[in-house]
């Protein structure tokens, strides 16, 4: 069993941190990590409420120390990008608008049934778990970041693979995987989010490009680094393709994929206990 252990970052808002964050590369990275980022206060804090919904039916004493971990990791995440986000806005660059949608999205969630709302967060926390291990495969990726921001987004990683089966196993305790419909119910909200999530991040990162366009996309060789990154990926997408599918067997479990000796690598980089 994964240990989950709640941790502060050591992540600390800079006011003179620039927009173009990741160098050595196009600024279409830099914006994509701002766009996921703007997705995680609202949304983490929606993730705590879907499993605080239900956590009363929990009658597992494993599974209940697991949620407050949760609880306690999903928290520090959301402070952390708050944080993070507000260094960035900026009048010509405004990330408040689509914390605004966020929330308002994150609002209407709430509105659903019980069952539904934890099952949008199960689903969510496949992408984030997906997109985790990636980042930690693939450093690459995030190769130009300073040492503030790497350990922002390592850290977040680490600890969405330390927590990615909680809510899923909470889901399982509480509506059960031979109950009418929790199956089903599972795969739509997956269906749901994968339009919602995939459609919503574009939708910011190319709004973000385009605000800043004056410095994003000014030279060739930004806009060649750009089909680059572009195709980058393209890749992490088709590779990661298999592990979202399998999210719609109904064997299906989170920790079929097995993160330790990732964690236990990234742990040690990163100096965390």
């Amino acid at each position: 069993m994964t240990s989950i252990t709640v941790r502060r970052s050591q992540f600390t808002a800079q006011n003179s941190q620039a927009r173009h964050y990741v160098t050595g590369r196009s600024p279409l990275m830099a914006h994509l990590l701002t766009a996921l980022s703007v997705t995680f206060p609202a949304g983490e804090q929606f993730f705590v409420h879907s499993v605080r919904n239900v956590r009363a039916q929990v009658s597992d004493d494993t599974l209940q120390k697991q949620i407050s971990a949760f609880i306690g990791q999903e928290a520090m995440h959301s402070q952390a990008h708050a944080q993070f986000n507000a260094v960035l806005d900026a009048p010509d660059y405004l990330l408040n608008q689509f914390n605004v949608q966020m929330s308002e999205g994150m609002t209407v969630l709430k509105t659903r049934s019980l069952r539904r709302q934890l099952a949008a967060t199960v689903a969510y926390e496949h992408f984030t778990a997906l997109i985790a291990a990636y980042l930690l495969k693939h450093p690459q990726l995030w190769q130009g970041l300073d040492n503030n921001l790497q350990h922002l987004w390592l850290w977040h990683a680490v600890e969405e693979l330390e927590h990615k089966s909680v809510a899923f196993d909470v889901y399982q305790h509480v509506f059960g995987v031979d109950k009418q419909g929790s199956l089903a119910q599972r795969r739509r909200s997956m269906r749901t989010v994968s339009m919602g999530f995939v459609l919503g991040l574009s939708t910011m990162t190319s709004q973000l490009l385009w605000q800043d366009r004056q410095q994003s996309l000014k030279s060739v060789k930004q806009w060649l680094l750009l089909l680059q990154d572009g195709a980058a990926l393209a890749l992490m997408v088709a590779r990661l393709l298999p592990e979202y599918l399998a999210f719609y067997k109904p064997n299906f479990h989170p920790n079929q994929r097995n993160h330790q000796a990732l964690l236990a690598e990234w742990k040690g980089k990163l100096g965390l206990v």
